[in-house]
C-alpha cells in the first residue's frame, strides 16, 4: 500500500488542514474589543458612540469598538468601575469630580470628546427671555441619571434655583422623548447642551422653530464661584437656527474615561484609529472636531491621569 494514502496519514493531513483553516478565525476572534458605554437612544452620547463605532471599525478592518447603550454618565461610571465596560462617555463636570481624586481614582482619560455648553430651548413663539422666566413651568431636563441633568442642577443652583422645587421638572426614560414633549405642547422648554445635540436639532427644525436661552453674562461669576469645575463658554451665532447672536453660558468638556489597567495595546489601537478618522468624524459630528491629541492631553488635571497610551 502506498503510505501516502494510509488512513493515519490522511487523518493527520485532514487535521493539519483543519487547524490551518481554523487558526485565522481563532486569531481574529481573540482580538480585543473596546466596550464603550454611551447613553439612551436619542441622546448625544449615543449618537457620538454609534458614529465612533462605525468609523473606527471601518478604519481598523475589524470590530475594534462596540458602543453599548446605557442610562448615561452615572451608570457609565458604575459599569466602568465594575469592569462591565472598558470605556465610558462621561459628562465633563462628573468626570472632573472623579479625576479630582487623582490617580487613586483608578480612572484615566483616554480621549476628549467635545464641549457641552448648557442651554434651554423654547418654541420661538415663547415669551421667555431668561432662564428665570421658566420658573414654575414644565421643563424637560432629560434622563435623570444623565450628565445633562447634573449640569442643569449646577447651573440653576448657581442662580439660586432648584430644578425640582422651582420648576415642574420632567424626567424621561429615553432622551428621544424629550423634544417631543415640548413640540406637543406638554412642556414649555427643553434643557440640553452642545452642538449637534439631537433634541436641539429636533426643536430648531420643527415648524415655528426655537429660541435658545442661557444665563446672563452677569450671572456667570456666581455660577462659577459655586461650581468652579464648570467653564464659561460662548455659543456662536448660527450654531442652531434660532441663535442669532453669541449666547453666553457655562458648560464642560465631555471625556472618554477608562480604567487605569486598560490594556495598552487596545488603548493604543483606539487612539491610532480615532486620529486616523478625525476628518470623517468631524464631518459626521462637527462638535467632535474638538477631540484632538493636544486637547485630550490638556483635559487631564495632571499627566498621570492620562492613559499611558497618550503619554
Amino acid at each position: 500500500m502506498n503510505p501516502r494514502f494510509s488512513p493515519r496519514l490522511n487523518r493527520r493531513a485532514c487535521l493539519a488542514t483543519l487547524a490551518a483553516l481554523a487558526c485565522p478565525a481563532v486569531s481574529r476572534a481573540a482580538e480585543p474589543v473596546l466596550r464603550l458605554g454611551t447613553s439612551t437612544a436619542g441622546g448625544g452620547f449615543a449618537l457620538y458612540g454609534e458614529t465612533l463605532e462605525r468609523l473606527l471599525n471601518q478604519q481598523a478592518g475589524r470590530i475594534l469598538l462596540r458602543a453599548q447603550r446605557t442610562r448615561g454618565t452615572a451608570e457609565n461610571l458604575v459599569l466602568l468601575q465594575r469592569g462591565e465596560i472598558d470605556a465610558a462617555l462621561v459628562q465633563g463636570t462628573a468626570a472632573s469630580e472623579v479625576l479630582q481624586q487623582g490617580p487613586a481614582s483608578g480612572l484615566r482619560v483616554l480621549w476628549a470628546m467635545y464641549p457641552s455648553p448648557g442651554m434651554l430651548a423654547v418654541p420661538a413663539a415663547s415669551p421667555a427671555r431668561r432662564l428665570e422666566d421658566l420658573k414654575g413651568r414644565r421643563v424637560v431636563f432629560g434622563v435623570r441619571t444623565s450628565g445633562l441633568v447634573t449640569l442643569a442642577r449646577q447651573v440653576f443652583d448657581g442662580l439660586g434655583l432648584d430644578i425640582d422645587r422651582d420648576f415642574e421638572a420632567i424626567y424621561v426614560t429615553q432622551a428621544a422623548e424629550s423634544p417631543r414633549l415640548v413640540l406637543a405642547g406638554d412642556a414649555a422648554a427643553l434643557w440640553g447642551a452642545g452642538e449637534g445635540w439631537p433634541g436641539f436639532v429636533a426643536m430648531s427644525e420643527a415648524p415655528g422653530g426655537a429660541r435658545f436661552l442661557g444665563p446672563a453674562a452677569s450671572q456667570l461669576p456666581q455660577i462659577l464661584a459655586k461650581y468652579p469645575l464648570l467653564q464659561a463658554m460662548t455659543v456662536p451665532a448660527g450654531l442652531y437656527p434660532g441663535i442669532d447672536e453669541p449666547l453666553t453660558t457655562v458648560g464642560s468638556v465631555n471625556l472618554i474615561l477608562v480604567r487605569a489597567d486598560l490594556d495598552l495595546a487596545l488603548a493604543g489601537a483606539f487612539v491610532h484609529a480615532i486620529q486616523a478618522v478625525a476628518a470623517e468624524l468631524a464631518q459626521a459630528l462637527p462638535q467632535a472636531a474638538f477631540g484632538t491629541l493636544a486637547n485630550t492631553r490638556a483635559s487631564a488635571p495632571v499627566p498621570e491621569l492620562l492613559h499611558p497610551a497618550l503619554r
